[in-house]
């Protein structure tokens, strides 16, 4: 865990603290209380994976309807680090959709990277044939609307040979659900992982962006899973990026239970039958839900960047990068066989286990979607890239009144007056609370 300069403190203070754009705090949150009418434009047949591209366009990766739409937003772009603090959001949600809470079913969510507002995909329903609806919720005063889709903002593509509705698991879900896993955009393509029907089931596709007649998909892709200890070519990527590896662009990739792969990005074309490295395994009795790489910084000023993945079933994972290059460039996992992280140096574990989706919010700060485990509703708040958690669930020694911190917890009491401003709780900070 990196902690956070005193200069990147002061910064921050000065732009949550000292302007209008300061938090709302959490049992005041700015959200119309009117009900909102949900238009035609508004519904989507099933939006279960965001990405954004360029030129601010969001693209939405439908399994149901086997097909990726790129939507033209609009954006204004937001500078200062301004925190969510929607604490009870699925409640929000279902209350302007018209639902019960339980039956507003988070996809994904992602982060505009120009107006930092939350783009989050929502399932109206546990039928199947429900619709979806994309909220945009802004930071700046917490406001909740619905991403509009039409022909004059958006087009789309059908994905080529998408799963069979003739394969389903464990009785109730249909391998359509998989068609798309993931997507990225990458220098003038979409890529989507999911599943194929086919002989080798896991894919992936590449789609020249703006969409054309134009989609490669490879033969097959194949990985070492050192925890089944076995070759694998049927189960897709769950959760993928791209990024630079010594001046080369590798896709970075993570399966269910849990392998960590790398690809060469230039591998990836149509008919290619790929074998992907098996860098590390995260763990069993799992499945990754997001991958970012982020930046941390010291109290010297020095920064490092890691990868952090997230999971379904276990903490956090927080990788060095420069490890990663390192597994990258050796030999991979093939034929060991490992039940718990490893095959990487310096493999960590972080606060994220009630976390259901994430992205960069901005340099300071990471969007959060998590399910919180003392009321039982879904939240949409920020946390500081480095720390990874709320000080507000916390009680510890810090939090009694009576409390002084002594001359050499100096950097942490500033660290808790920040985050204690950016959640909402201004009052407790030591200048209001004397101390």
């Amino acid at each position: 865990m990196k902690n956070y300069s005193i200069k990147l403190i002061t910064l921050f203070l000065i732009a949550v603290g000292c302007n209008q754009n300061k938090p709302v705090q959490s049992d005041v949150v700015a959200v119309t209380e009117k009900k909102t009418r949900i238009s035609g434009d508004a519904e989507l047949a099933g939006a279960n994976i965001l990405t954004f591209g360029p030129d601010n366009v969001l693209f939405i990766g439908d399994s149901k309807g086997a097909k990726v739409l790129a939507v033209q937003t609009e954006a204004q772009e937001l500078k200062d680090p301004v925190p969510y603090n929607l604490e009870g959001f699925d409640t929000m949600i279902a209350e302007k959709l018209n639902l019960e809470p339980r039956d507003v079913i988070i996809n994904d969510m992602k982060v505009h990277p120009v107006s930092q507002e939350a783009y989050v995909s929502i399932k109206m329903g546990h039928e199947p044939n429900a619709a979806s609806v994309v909220a945009i919720v802004s930071p700046v005063n917490q406001d909740i609307r619905f991403l509009e889709v039409n022909d004059s903002n958006s087009s789309s593509v059908s994905i080529n040979n998408p799963a069979s509705g003739d394969l389903t698991f464990w009785n109730e879900t249909p391998a359509t659900a998989l068609s798309i896993t993931d997507i990225d955009y990458h220098n003038g393509f979409v890529y989507v992982a999911g599943l194929t029907n086919g002989e080798f089931a896991s894919t992936l596709r590449k789609i020249a962006y703006p969409f054309s007649n134009s989609q490669e998909v490879v033969a097959s892709i194949e990985i070492y899973h050192a925890v089944h200890t076995q070759m694998e070519t049927r189960a897709p990527i769950r959760s993928m990026l791209f990024a630079d590896i010594d001046g080369e662009s590798n896709l970075i990739a993570s399966y269910t239970c849990t392998p960590l792969v790398t690809i060469p990005t230039a591998e990836i074309t149509g008919g290619a039958s790929i074998t992907g490295k098996t860098i590390a395994e995260l763990g069993y009795g799992n499945a990754p839900i997001d991958m970012l790489v982020v930046t941390t910084q010291g109290f010297d000023g020095s920064t490092s960047k890691s990868l952090l993945v997230t999971h379904k079933n276990r903490g956090g994972t927080m990788v060095p990068f420069n490890s990663v290059v390192a597994g990258a460039k050796g030999k991979g996992m093939a034929g060991q066989r490992a039940m718990f992280a490893s095959g990487l140096e310096g493999i960590q574990q972080i606060p994220t286990a009630n976390i259901m989706q994430l992205d960069v919010q901005n340099p300071q700060m990471l969007g959060v979607v998590r399910r919180n485990i003392e009321t039982g509703e879904i939240d949409l708040v920020s946390e500081l890239t480095g720390t990874f958690l709320r000080l507000s669930d916390f009680i510890s020694e810090y939090d009694f009144p009576d409390y002084q911190y002594p001359e050499v917890q100096e950097g942490t009491k500033q660290y808790h007056d920040m985050v204690k401003q950016m959640e909402g709780y201004p009052q407790l900070t030591s200048k209001e609370m004397g101390r």
